[in-house]
């Protein structure tokens, strides 16, 4: 049976350096235990509020 095991606001594609991630395409990174655990990628964009109190996929300032 296809169960949810976690589902985090993610990006569609990394950013570019110093790119703002309001620019970015944002969706739902859902892993799923299907036998074996799987990924997949929603895409249906988080509120702003799930975007900017998620756990992963941060952006990481750049040293300059």
């Amino acid at each position: 049976m296809r169960q949810i095991i976690s589902k985090e606001p993610w990006w569609a594609v990394p950013p570019q350096p110093g790119q703002d991630e309001s620019d970015l395409e944002w969706g739902w990174l859902v892993h799923y235990n299907e036998g074996e655990p799987r990924f997949e990628f929603v895409r249906e964009r988080p509120s702003d509020s799930e975007i900017q109190h998620r756990k992963s996929c941060r952006i990481t300032p750049s040293a300059e």
